[in-house]
């Protein structure tokens, strides 16, 4: 049987951004957004750290739909 790690309930659990975190990961993004003045103000539905990742995502793979 494969070992699993407790915190692995998949790549489309909430919260997880997949393998892309692993390149640009949250603190270097979190850091770029206070650099650049552009920081959340208020709690968000989609927070801006999320929204970087959404970007990148669109760039990377500018054939596929974002719904």
């Amino acid at each position: 049987m494969p070992h699993t790690p407790p915190d692995s309930a998949g790549v489309f659990a909430p919260g997880h951004l997949g393998e892309l975190t692993q390149l640009v990961t949250p603190a270097l993004v979190d850091q770029v957004l206070s650099l650049t003045r552009r920081t959340q103000q208020r709690v968000r539905m989609l927070p801006a750290r999320v929204m970087v990742y959404f970007v990148l995502a669109m760039a990377l793979f500018p054939r596929q739909g974002y719904r």
